[in-house]
């Protein structure tokens, strides 16, 4: 039966459905006026499934950002130590850099490039405050880890942070064709001077 199929759907699956599900309805009736039960039908699948891979319906938007700063923060926690916290931020550049590169675009970028027609604009600005508030967090940790003090690790990891969705928003509402996410977020993190030095 078509319902043991679903049960069996591997976890990325059942997720990528309900990501389309949400954003042709997020287009079609506007994020408000979308409910999670109208996502479960349009995807095909149960209220219970939905709980079970997406925390809240504005979480749809967001699943390849936060599955890739899962992956930032266990990149730098096997990051092994330099010379100090000047290699610190060469390495949560490095980090940052490679997950650009392996992120998939997701359904954010069709959210920040739509986001007045998906009425999402200001739901959107508050869960990019949640992520990187997250990203800011886990930049710290690794740069307190390697010997910073602890405001330079909170100011440094809120700019990097910063730079990371800026650079996000920036490349998502980019004409097409874009140029790769890693040279927009290697842009945006020269403009943090990540050349200097900090002092521990």
């Amino acid at each position: 039966m078509s319902s043991g199929r679903r049960a069996g759907r591997p976890r990325s699956a059942s997720r990528e459905i309900l990501e389309e599900a949400a954003c042709e309805l997020f287009l079609e009736k506007g994020y408000d006026a979308t409910s999670v039960a109208d996502i479960t039908q349009r995807a095909g699948v149960s209220r219970n499934t939905f709980f079970n891979y997406i925390p809240t319906k504005s979480d749809l938007l967001w699943t390849s950002v936060d599955d890739a700063l899962e992956g930032l923060a266990a990149d730098l926690a096997a990051t092994r130590g330099g010379d100090g916290p000047g290699d610190a931020v060469a390495d949560v550049r490095a980090a940052l850099l490679r997950l650009a590169a392996a992120m998939e675009p997701g359904t954010v970028v069709l959210a920040f490039a739509n986001a007045e027609p998906m009425g999402v604009a200001e739901e959107l600005e508050e869960s990019a405050a949640r992520r990187q508030s997250r990203a800011g967090r886990i930049v710290a940790d690794h740069l307190r880890r390697r010997g910073a003090d602890e405001l330079t690790a909170d100011v440094l990891g809120k700019a990097h942070a910063g730079a990371f969705l800026a650079a996000l928003r920036a490349w998502s509402r980019s004409s097409a064709p874009r140029e790769p996410f890693p040279d927009v977020l290697s842009r945006a993190l020269d403009v943090l001077g990540l050349d200097h030095p900090v002092s521990p």
